[in-house]
């Protein structure tokens, strides 16, 4: 994980990608999110030291099998909140939905779309 904090202390933007498994993120997400809190401590904790403050850009992506986006909204707002607390830059939080129905790469919408989130982050 110290080179990870190193990492993400130089970078100005994180994109943070997960399948939904039983409407979360997949365990080995949660567990690099928990980690998280050793170097970004919130501004109200005790732990909090303001050179490890960050402004990062971040983009939340989930990728389900199931067609309806919205299905697990209270779970994306929650992630979303949680990293504005941890000092993150939230931009966007894509769903990917209905990859049952074939794969990701072959919608142009989406590829179309993820190129002008990525661009928007060089902003």
């Amino acid at each position: 994980m110290q080179k990870l904090y190193r990492g993400l202390k130089s970078a100005d933007a994180l994109v943070l990608g997960s399948p939904v498994y039983m409407g979360q993120m997949t365990a080995q997400a949660k567990t690099f999110t928990d980690r998280l809190f050793a170097s970004h401590s919130p501004r109200f904790s005790p732990y909090f030291k303001e050179e490890n403050a960050t402004r990062t850009k971040l983009v939340l992506v989930f990728t389900q099998g199931n067609p309806d986006s919205g299905l697990f909204q209270p779970y994306f707002d929650y992630t979303k909140n949680m990293f504005q607390v941890l000092g993150f830059d939230v931009k966007d939080t894509q769903v990917v939905a209905g990859l049952r129905n074939g794969p990701a790469h072959e919608r142009k919408e989406l590829q179309a779309s993820l190129y002008e989130l990525g661009a928007s982050l060089l902003l």
